[in-house]
């Protein structure tokens, strides 16, 4: 079971729940909102977020609502309905899950994803002034109404790589296969940076964990730039501009809209 040394440590932990009912009646949503009223208490709800929560040490709450059909390849695919929970005390954030069964029992499949917020791992004065500096700031879920969870692994040749070698993918280079100058993984993003307010969380546990995601992507953006994140997303993906994707492997993304509550 591969690690990786040297990971900085956490500077904050997120969980996503996602949650299936087994029947989408009124009784099953009335279990529901009491259910997330419940764990919320004690959490600062992050559909009021105005840009200011990253500087500031407090435990969060979101809800999320699936848009459109649900899918039932997965859990994560079929779920209509996600809570995030974010805070410093990891085991506070498995209690939550823990409650969540317990109240919604049977009446509900429940399946969760953990990351971890940690310093950029591959960025320089340089890139992280392209990226960040005109990154687009957090805003409530009035205006930022869309969400995405997209959660992937690097495969075993990925990580063996020098990680010079991996930094060079996110900078426009030589494509070592091809022989053609790409745009590399930075490039590729940049219409989105100023448009998507994204969230990089990395697997507390370390990477190439069987069974487990070693990276989820998070965004949150007004819903005239649902086609930003798509173009973006296939940029990524197509190799001729951005070789790093031969290396990835994307599990389900889940589209959705952040709600005050369910």
């Amino acid at each position: 079971m591969a690690t990786s040394p040297n990971s900085p440590a956490a500077t904050a932990f997120t969980r996503f729940i996602f949650i299936v009912g087994r029947d989408d009646g009124e009784a099953f949503l009335g279990r529901l909102r009491s259910a997330g009223s419940a764990v919320a208490r004690g959490f600062f709800n992050d559909f009021d977020a105005d840009g200011t929560r990253d500087t500031q040490a407090r435990e969060a709450i979101q809800f999320l609502v699936a848009e459109g059909e649900t899918y039932p390849d997965s859990v994560m695919a079929a779920a209509r309905h996600v809570v995030q929970i974010t805070g410093k005390y990891r085991p506070k954030l498995e209690q939550v899950e823990v409650e969540m069964r317990r109240r919604l029992g049977d009446a509900a499949g429940i399946f969760s994803i953990e990351g971890a917020e940690r310093p950029p791992r591959y960025t320089s004065a340089e890139l992280h002034d392209f990226a960040y500096r005109r990154a687009a700031a957090r805003r409530s879920g009035r205006q930022a109404t869309q969400a995405i969870i997209l959660p992937i692994n690097k495969t075993a040749d990925w990580w063996a790589k020098p990680a010079l070698e991996r930094h060079a993918y996110f900078y426009p280079h030589v494509d070592e296969i091809t022989g053609c100058a790409v745009a590399g993984h930075a490039r590729a993003a940049e219409p989105g940076v100023a448009d998507l307010y994204r969230r990089l969380f990395h697997n507390p546990d370390g990477y190439q964990r069987p069974g487990e995601f070693d990276f989820i992507t998070y965004f949150e953006y007004d819903e005239e730039h649902g086609e930003t994140f798509d173009r973006i997303h296939s940029a990524l993906q197509d190799v001729s501009q951005n070789p790093e994707w031969r290396y990835v492997r994307e599990g389900p993304v889940w589209r959705g809209r952040r709600v005050l509550k369910w």
